[in-house]
């Protein structure tokens, strides 16, 4: 009498075309293994010891935590392992409680080198492994390239929204850069253009990169210039973007954020900052340079009915620069894991800024090079430099 493993072996793909007395010495060889779900069966690289036949329930096959495929009762799992002689190429994970048969390493292959009706179905189940692997790689690729046109285009629409890299407005001079680290980065700077010779700066960094980061970019720049038709005050410009931070998109996000309004005509400075590495003052003809202290929490990290953010004033008079940036300058790593960091950034700034903000600007980034040479960069890198020009001092062609 045919027993109920005996019967359920020969539905299997694998056993379908074995002769039942063979299936029953088979049957001898197997052993029930249980696995409550959420248990590992075996892990990615580890070296294959047995083949396993799924009874009741549903494994998942997963490599650095990513769910590859599932198995369910009736298939096999592990035995590309004893084939080849290779380490497990994927973990196995109990989707559900399963029941499984383990046929170990030695019974199966001894099995598989004296019976042909067993090695044609492994090689049937094997071939249409392959085949379904071949596809899903082939889905992959096509939706990868359609994440690489999808980020391409993003990529080009953000750098689209960055401003001029060189801007001048009476005697006020400004130059920007922004290099993401990836296709889509988290840092931005912008530029406004108000009356009475007022000029608005903005440099922010969002966590991250890639879509969420890019997509909040977008709506920081457009609540910025939104907030600017009702008022320009450093404070209610955080205020505005603390609320947009909130509202705009459901995963957490933090922001960091200076903004910074210079007004020529009354040779002031006034800023809030809400978590950005502070600007630094430099006045040229006192060799004085200053950091910009005023620090509130990083956006996002408090709740809209937090405290007011602080403004502060300074003098900002003819020959003055004003240096803002990104984390990603200050912490730029070179082949030794060694960082730029501020004091590098300091004496920089003592030693560049003299002449024009675009030379200042490229000055540091030359330095800044030096000191990465071949690193890869891990950062988005954002740094604008505002000068205003003094007696003497001649416009940019």
């Amino acid at each position: 009498m045919t027993s109920e493993l005996v019967g359920f072996l020969k539905q299997t793909e694998l056993f379908r075309t074995v002769p039942e007395v063979l299936i029953e010495l088979i049957e001898d060889q197997l052993t029930e293994v249980h696995l409550p779900a959420g248990g590992t069966l075996f892990h990615e690289g580890e070296i294959g010891d047995a083949v396993y036949v799924i009874h009741e329930g549903a494994l998942s096959l997963e490599s650095d935590g990513v769910q590859l495929l599932t198995r369910k009762r009736g298939e096999c799992i592990g035995e590309f392992a004893l084939i080849d002689d290779e380490p497990r190429s994927a973990a196995a994970v109990a989707i559900t409680d399963v029941v499984l048969y383990r046929w170990d390493r030695e019974s199966f292959q001894e099995m598989l080198s004296t019976d042909a009706e067993v090695a044609r179905g492994i090689f049937r189940m094997l071939t249409g492994k392959l085949r379904q692997d071949v596809e899903r790689r082939v889905v992959m690729v096509v939706e990868q390239e359609r994440w690489r046109q999808d980020l391409a285009r993003a990529k080009e629409i953000q750098t689209g929204m960055l401003p001029a890299s060189h801007f001048e407005r009476g005697d006020l001079q400004i130059a920007g850069y922004c290099h993401p680290a990836a296709e889509v980065g988290g840092d931005f700077y912008d530029y406004l253009e108000f009356d009475h010779n007022e000029i608005g700066l903005v440099i922010g960094d969002v966590t991250g990169h890639g879509f969420y980061s890019g997509l909040f970019v977008a709506m920081a720049k457009s609540c910025i210039h939104t907030q600017a038709r009702v008022t320009h005050a450093p404070a209610a410009m955080m205020r505005s973007l603390r609320l947009a931070l909130s509202l705009s998109i459901q995963r957490r996000l933090l922001m960091t954020c200076c903004y910074v309004s210079l007004d020529a005509e009354r040779g002031l400075i006034r800023y809030a900052n809400a978590g950005h590495p502070y600007p630094y003052h430099f006045r040229p003809s006192t060799r004085t340079l200053t950091p910009l202290e005023a620090l509130d929490p990083i956006l996002g990290a408090l709740d809209l009915d937090a405290a007011d953010f602080e403004e502060r004033e300074i003098d900002f008079r003819p020959g003055d620069f004003l240096v803002m940036y990104s984390d990603g300058v200050s912490e730029a790593r070179n082949p030794e894991e060694r960082m730029f960091e501020e004091d590098k950034l300091e004496s920089c700034i003592r030693d560049i800024c003299r002449d024009s903000a675009p030379a200042a600007r490229d000055g540091i980034l030359a330095a800044l090079a030096e000191h990465v040479r071949d690193a890869p960069q891990r950062d988005d890198v954002t740094l604008v430099v505002a000068h205003a020009r003094g007696p003497g001092e001649g416009r940019a062609s």
